[in-house]
């Protein structure tokens, strides 16, 4: 009898778009007891938190910061067995070029005059490192306080731990079926296949106006020019040295995760050429991306985490 109630409750849900975003609504629908399965267009599930391993070492697109306590990290937690190992970005040691540090610990006036919003260059910052250029008010509380962290295995391994969960329980994922029409009943494939659902959440990252278009640049060097330091911020380019951050992330190394929110990877590369002289000599390895799309349908950004 229970088993009959639960039948009739159980919604089919149909999830488009395999990035963190569809991953974590599709674990919140098994979660709700409802038949799940998920399609997406790409070969590949992840989204913008896909991941290229070069030369044993995991390049992402930019610095990616788990909210820790957040959405994504608490679906994690509650899916996986084993904790995700995360190392919190310390904004004492991340310099704003010509302005001090991000949280200037030595100095009260200037800690006031962020608190009381009269520092907009700091303010731009935190958003800059934070949202990547979006007001996203809990991250950046978040960031200052500690608890924006990296993650060790990377991203692309929440999205791994998050897939084969799904798939343990009985999760499909379909890749290459890209979804052109939503429909009462379902939604239509590009090849006519109609797929029928009682509820269809769309994650599939589509920009609603005009997107938010940035550029990444990822590079491991074999030296580590930064001394210590988390990071460096100017205008609107930011530098994380995640090596700096998480142990596990290129051991006696630098590895470099970078955002240029205007001027492409080549404001990046200036940076680097003013702060790090003789960086190109060092490079292991690189991955660069000069147009990401980075807001969604909803406004939030692309990968879904709040």
């Amino acid at each position: 009898m229970v088993m009959h109630l639960l039948a009739l409750h159980m919604k089919r849900v149909l999830v488009v778009g395999a990035g963190i975003h569809g991953l974590v609504t599709a674990a919140r629908e098994h979660l709700a007891k409802n038949q799940v399965f998920i399609v997406e267009k790409r070969k590949r599930i992840g989204g913008r938190g896909t991941s290229q391993e070069s030369l044993g070492h995991q390049l992402e697109h930019g610095p990616h910061l788990l909210l820790k306590g957040g959405e994504l990290h608490s679906m994690v937690k509650k899916v996986s067995k084993i904790k995700p190992s995360l190392k919190p970005l310390r904004p004492n040691k991340v310099m704003i070029v010509g302005h001090g540090m991000l949280q200037p610990l030595d100095n009260p006036k200037a800690m006031l005059a962020y608190k009381l919003g009269q520092d907009p260059i700091r303010e731009e910052a935190v958003k800059l490192i934070s949202g990547w250029g979006q007001d996203i008010p809990a991250r950046s509380k978040a960031l200052m306080k500690g608890n924006l962290c990296v993650v060790g295995e990377g991203w692309a391994g929440l999205v791994g731990r998050l897939a084969s969960t799904l798939e343990e329980v009985g999760v499909p994922i379909q890749t290459g079926m890209n979804i052109i029409e939503k429909t009462e009943k379902g939604v239509v494939t590009s090849k006519g296949l109609k797929i029928e659902a009682d509820i269809v959440r769309m994650c599939d990252g589509a920009p609603v106006g005009n997107p938010v278009k940035v550029s990444t640049l990822d590079v491991v060097l074999d030296n580590k020019p930064l001394k210590g330091l988390h990071g460096l911020i100017k205008n609107d380019v930011a530098i994380l040295d995640l090596a700096a951050i998480h142990p596990r992330k290129a051991p006696g190394m630098s590895h470099f995760s970078c955002i240029s929110l205007s001027n492409g990877v080549q404001a990046i590369e200036d940076l680097l050429d003013e702060r790090v002289s003789g960086w190109r000599s060092h490079i292991i390895t690189k991955r660069e991306n000069n147009s990401i799309t980075l807001t969604d349908s909803r406004g939030h950004l692309s990968d879904g985490v709040i």
